[in-house]
């Protein structure tokens, strides 16, 4: 075999393992990292691993990918004047809360959409959901025992901005 041919058959033996690593894990990143050695695409495509997430954390894509959009335009180099950090906008304690690095797009959108997901369960929607990423769970919990099903109106102005544009009411 000559050089070219053995490096090329080692690309392919890599794809194929990588393929049955994530195969065996049910790991749809390791199947996007496989798209982009065999397409040869160079850049990550942040809406749709964001999507892969959601669907893998069980919350909805679009609203997740609305939801990113929202936090940082998928920048994963965003600091708001608050702090907040990378893709997602974790702020700095709840990123070491939460083990996650936030400029790691990668790892950021993946614990973000965990803790969507598990504030959609506790809280039973997914707008709910928003009010705790956005404001606190304190904020959600002294909204929703002032107001019950009127609780958003109890939510800072800002967080009640941020749940209509990604909601859509």
């Amino acid at each position: 075999m000559k050089l070219g041919e053995t490096l090329a058959f080692g690309a392919v033996v890599a794809i194929i393992l990588l393929a049955l690593m994530n195969g065996m894990q049910g790991n749809f990143k390791g199947v996007m990292a496989v798209n982009y050695l065999t397409t040869g695409q160079t850049a990550l495509d942040y809406r749709t691993l964001a999507r892969q997430d959601a669907q893998a954390h069980g919350i909805p894509a679009d609203l997740y990918e609305r939801q990113i959009n929202q936090e940082s335009g998928f920048n994963p180099n965003a600091v708001s004047p608050s702090g907040a950090i990378g893709i997602a906008q974790i702020m700095p304690d709840t990123a070491k809360g939460w083990g996650v690095d936030p400029h790691d797009p990668v790892a950021s959108l993946n614990v973000a959409a965990d803790h969507m997901s598990w504030y959609q369960s506790k809280y039973g929607s997914f707008d709910k959901a928003l009010a705790c990423y956005n404001a606190g769970t304190d904020a959600l919990e002294k909204a929703i025992a002032r107001y019950g099903s009127n609780w958003r109106i109890g939510l800072p102005a800002e967080t009640q901005r941020y749940i209509t544009a990604i909601m859509g009411v």
